[in-house]
């Protein structure tokens, strides 16, 4: 199994950051708690049930890492070829 097969919760506030920390600084200690005081969850994404579209996406994240790996392997050999 690849994924951890999580729900995604998306924020209710799109610009969260930037409202907790401008407008809030003074007020919190720290980003962390502007952010915890000023943002709530809204919608709540679930994983879907189907062992089909599991496989499917576990095939994509697969091959993800397959190219990242490969990307992370030619830099390496271009960056010994400039020593």
């Amino acid at each position: 199994m690849i994924g951890a097969r999580c729900p995604i919760v998306l924020p209710r506030e799109s610009e969260s950051m930037l409202l907790g920390w401008c407008c809030c600084k003074k007020k919190y200690a720290t980003f962390s708690e502007a952010m915890k005081a000023l943002n709530a969850a809204d919608q709540v994404i679930h994983p879907s049930k189907d062992p089909k579209l599991k496989q499917y996406h576990d095939a994509k994240y697969r091959v993800f890492r397959e190219l990242y790996e490969q990307q992370l392997s030619q830099r390496a050999l271009i960056a010994k070829a400039l020593e």
